[in-house]
């Protein structure tokens, strides 16, 4: 008993265990990208979308949404009725003041019954690790879509 009380204890200390959010302005992972065609970026990020297995949400000239069930969600997410929820990525595109600039963020949520009426959206933090990944991409979008 006392063993599976300290197993207990363990579980939530690991869950209470803080995450470092992003160092940035918008607290969420962004990038700004600089002398770049904007439809080719818009088109690298639907398309890298599609090769992880998400569906395209909506797609604006200000945002893209993408969703895929997820696999790895809390119990918390799940319904009776709803099944798994999904997990939603949108990447917003704000133009800067300098011409062919472009700000990128990146937030993400979990959906209980998506694309129903009573869908619930749960915001994700994004995390340092998810800003190094976006920086990481930042060079290889700015190769491919200059101007």
């Amino acid at each position: 008993m006392l063993r599976l009380m300290l197993i207990f204890f363990a579980f939530l200390l690991a869950g209470c265990a803080s995450v470092t959010p992003p160092d940035t302005e918008s607290g969420n992972p962004e990038i700004i990208l600089t002398n770049i065609k904007f439809g080719c970026v818009r088109s690298m990020f639907m398309n890298s979308f599609i090769n992880q297995g998400y569906t395209i949400r909506n797609v604006s000239n200000t945002q893209i949404v993408a969703g895929k069930t997820a696999t790895n969600a809390s119990l918390w997410y799940h319904t009776f009725y709803g099944g798994a929820p999904e997990e939603r990525v949108t990447i917003l595109f704000f133009p800067m003041d300098t011409p062919d600039s472009l700000q990128v963020i990146s937030t993400a949520a979990y959906i209980s019954d998506p694309a129903t009426a009573s869908e619930k959206v749960f915001a994700v933090q994004g995390t340092q690790e998810d800003q190094i990944q976006l920086t990481a991409m930042k060079n290889i979008i700015e190769n491919r879509c200059s101007k």
